[in-house]
């Protein structure tokens, strides 16, 4: 390849042509990379919108959203305000993996579920003071960084939506079968 050199202002610059070749390499390894990130079989699907609705169980609140794998920044207000801390008011940004995983679970499932949100972000005074009352709540609770959920879904049974996350969904997994909920969330992949 021929490189040529410019100056502008006392500055070498390189030709376009090989900045652009370097771009077009750089953003095609950051895309390569993002995708080992995603949830099984998010890849394999089209990247069509899909409606996720959720109900709060204990704000009775609902919310409906169009989103797609990569679409977190355009629903982003209406999920951290929803999913803020209850007893608090107050939000933390979430991790967008969260509702890729739930976009490939409904996507799974052959009816249009309704996620139940039990928890969502969590502040660490909140935590502190269920943690006081409950031996299951983690210190370092990934819920504190907006990067776990507690739910079920109305379609499913928790068994089955236990064994769609499972498969589906590239973080933790949890089953609390006695308080019919599981927890999913994006720290290391692992199960209890």
């Amino acid at each position: 390849m021929n490189i040529e050199k410019y100056t502008r202002g006392g500055q070498s610059i390189v030709d376009t042509q090989r900045s652009m070749s370097r771009r077009s390499f750089l953003s095609a390894s950051l895309c390569t990379a993002a995708g080992l990130f995603l949830p099984d079989g998010v890849l394999a699907m089209k990247k069509e919108s899909k409606r996720l609705r959720f109900y709060h169980t204990h704000t009775g609140r609902n919310l409906e959203i169009k989103y797609s794998p990569g679409g977190y920044r355009s629903v982003r207000q209406a999920l951290e305000d929803f999913l803020c801390d209850f007893r608090t008011g107050e939000k933390h940004p979430l991790d967008p993996r969260l509702f890729d995983s739930l976009y490939a679970i409904q996507n799974r499932c052959a009816q249009q579920a309704s996620f139940e949100i039990i928890s969502g972000y969590r502040s660490p005074k909140t935590n502190a003071s269920l943690r006081k009352n409950s031996s299951g709540v983690a210190r370092k609770s990934l819920h504190m960084q907006g990067r776990a959920l507690d739910i079920r879904a109305s379609e499913l049974s928790t068994r089955t939506l236990r064994d769609l996350a499972m498969q589906l969904h590239d973080g933790g997994v949890g089953y609390y079968p006695a308080s019919d909920f599981i927890h999913i969330d994006t720290g290391r992949k692992r199960s209890w």
